[in-house]
């Protein structure tokens, strides 16, 4: 008997191993993989699709240059490194196999970076920050336009200038439009006071403000989070990682930004300001590439300033990390207006990405070129959606003609033609393609379970991934293990395959956001999230808090409400700030929060007077909030505990939560 037992023994011991082999080789395989043979192919066939010997981009892109950083290192006042100019030295030559050739020139140009004059009198910091930064010269100061994402990039970039054109004062700041990386580094060229007192023009277009808070505020966790994947944050700079942002170098290794409030706004086309002696007429482009944009003519200097309705790529009429759709018609008709106002006066295109444009006759064809880029997509979308074909048939469908398609700055560096066709569909028809079955979906982890039940378990599913994977079906597999990962997170075979699939078809991207999110995307299913907190606090620090109003605050308050806890709650505080002159009235009701300004002599449960920078500290630590509000400098009156009630509903958002794997 102890001789079968032994036997057993030996049988259920050999097998734990196997299955613990078994096991360890599921993680083993969790690294990235080189390029197979059909990505290889498919990425030397780009070499024959575009002109490559065209070498005018080059020549644009280093005309005019002035100098960069002898060091190439930028460090913030305590000297700690904040953005490396080197990261991306390794993009020299030809393609490597695992990058798409059209990208890797992309990245090449991108990597240009330091201080280039455009023209006499208007010159440029270019790839210190995924933005370009111009500095025009009036007779006695700057005007600078979009100060970059951090303070720091930009106080580097305006050393530059100050060195090696002229030290000088800002005058005025123009911020094109409402998105990060065009304002936030505003406190690296000036400080808040010289805003706020009108010693410096803040000048932005109609809307801004409100669309800043939209974006950025109210819906900060989410895009930060989605812009971790689209522009590749925990990802490795090299030829298996990140080697672009498309509109060009995102250097995400820190600095602090910051939002203030504007004293000039450009409420109309033709309106002209006269600063220094310069002046520079504006057209309002709302609805373009941002919700709230300008462009503007300098007549003095013959220049355009496109902001970001054209630069030398594709852009995205829909961004992957998540915004309002954007009119493609609307796109096309600015440009176009842009052209008609200015065309016949510009001799140079500048752009708040990327290098200019320069000559009259290559200008108004880059503006031509990219105005037809956004009316053909437009289009055509319309014109298939009509013919009954949904979202993704037309993503399939819509093909640029040559003339368009051919042209370097209209590739998908950035945006692409499947992508923004999408957008297009989803702007007048919406989500939903029409047919019942995709209208009330089951959620993703139920529906997973019963496509891998009906495919016939997950080995089945994994079998048939890998002969489809070895046939380079790279979307197809991708695809599939999704119902299988989702169904079962703890696979980490299906996990390491459809990593492997989403790698394969970053290789093969030209869009660096493409390439970007699916090699995050690859990262995460083998190694679980990367952490990308440093990102996503950086909106919801104190310092970027206490720039915001009293009322944009309450906005993000509300919004981070847990519905669910707060329903049955009735309370009101009244938070009354004397620095800000601000008597707001906060109610919780419904499982919904209001604030009012209007209802002064309401009674209220509990009244806290209390400075606005003490009241963000709390708000920024939550450790520290009962503290703040304990404090000698603060006045409360009624019961405190109905502070504590509306603050036990607030909800903190965490920053990191699952994209590739199930939440």
């Amino acid at each position: 008997m102890r001789k079968y037992l032994s036997k057993w023994f030996i049988i259920l011991i050999f097998g734990v191993a196997i299955n613990y082999s078994l096991l360890a080789q599921e993680h083993l395989d969790n690294h990235p993989k080189p390029a197979t043979d059909f990505t290889v192919k498919v990425n030397k066939a780009v070499y024959r699709q575009l002109d490559f010997a065209d070498s005018t981009d080059f020549v644009e892109a280093r005309r005019g240059f002035i100098a960069t950083l002898d060091s190439g290192i930028i460090r913030n006042e305590g000297g700690k490194p904040m953005v490396n100019l080197h990261d991306y030295d390794f993009e020299k030559g030809e393609s490597p196999v695992s990058v798409n050739p059209a990208l890797w020139r992309e990245a090449k140009l991108n990597n240009l970076n330091g201080l280039f004059k455009v023209v006499d009198g208007l010159y440029q910091i270019r790839s210190f920050d995924i933005a370009t930064m111009s500095f025009i010269e009036t007779s006695t100061g700057y005007i600078v336009v979009d100060p970059l994402t951090n303070a720091v990039a930009a106080k580097a970039g305006f050393d530059l200038v100050k060195k090696y054109v002229g030290d000088k004062p800002v005058l005025a700041i123009i911020t094109t439009h409402s998105h990060g990386d065009h304002y936030g580094g505003i406190e690296g060229i000036v400080n808040a006071e010289e805003i706020k007192s009108g010693k410096v023009k803040y000048i932005v277009p109609s809307g801004f403000y409100h669309e800043v808070i939209s974006e950025n505020v109210l819906l900060g966790n989410a895009m930060m989070r989605r812009a971790g994947y689209q522009f590749g944050a925990s990802l490795p700079h090299n030829e298996f990682g990140t080697v672009d942002a498309g509109l060009g170098k995102g250097f995400l290794g820190g600095g602090s930004s910051s939002l203030l409030e504007p004293n000039t706004i450009i409420t109309k086309t033709g309106e002209r300001l006269t600063i220094d002696g310069l002046d520079i007429i504006f057209q309002l482009t709302p609805g373009t590439e941002a919700p709230a944009e300008l462009d503007f003519f300098v007549p003095k200097y013959k220049a355009f300033c496109s902001a970001e309705n054209a630069t030398h790529t594709l852009h995205n009429v829909l961004t992957p990390r998540g915004a309002k759709v954007r009119d493609a018609k609307a796109w096309a008709y600015f440009l176009d207006e842009a052209i008609d106002l200015f065309g016949d006066k510009t001799e140079v295109v500048f752009p708040s990405h990327h290098w200019p444009i320069f000559g009259h006759e290559r200008s108004i064809k880059f503006l031509e070129d990219q105005r037809d880029l956004y009316k053909y997509i437009h289009d055509q979308t319309v014109h298939l959606a009509n013919k009954g074909f949904n979202m993704d048939e037309i993503a399939e469908t819509i093909k640029l003609p040559d003339e368009l398609g051919k042209q370097w700055y209209n590739q998908g560096f950035y945006g692409t033609v499947q992508h923004n066709s999408k957008a297009v569909y989803q702007f007048y028809l919406g989500w939903w393609d029409g047919n019942p079955a995709n209208y009330n979906k089951l959620p993703e982890v139920e529906a997973a379970k019963h496509y891998v039940d009906y495919m016939g378990g997950e080995k089945a599913v994994i079998t048939k991934a890998r002969e489809s994977y070895k046939k380079g079906e790279y979307r197809w597999v991708a695809e599939v293990l999704k119902h299988v990962v989702f169904a079962n997170p703890g696979n980490y075979v299906a996990r390491n395959l459809q990593a492997d699939a989403f790698e394969q078809i970053a290789y093969q991207s030209e869009s660096a956001n493409w390439r970007n999110l699916y090699l995050v995307g690859a990262q995460e299913l083998r190694e679980t999230n990367k952490p990308t907190a440093e990102i996503s606090g950086r909106n919801r620090s104190a310092k970027f808090l206490q720039k915001l109003t009293v009322e944009a605050i309450f906005d993000y308050i509300s919004i981070s409400i847990d519905g669910v806890k707060a329903s049955g709650k009735d309370l009101s505080v009244r938070f009354i700030f004397p620095d800000e002159a601000k008597n707001l009235l906060v109610t919780l009701k419904n499982g919904v929060l209001h604030y009012k300004e209007n209802k002064p002599d309401v009674l209220a449960d509990f009244t806290l007077t209390i400075s606005k920078q003490k009241f963000i500290e709390g708000l920024a630590d939550r450790a520290r909030f009962r503290e703040i509000v304990l404090g000698n400098d603060v006045k409360r009156e009624g019961n405190i505990f109905k502070l504590r009630e509306l603050f036990e509903n607030v909800e903190k958002f965490d920053p990191n939560w699952n994209i590739v794997l199930p939440r």
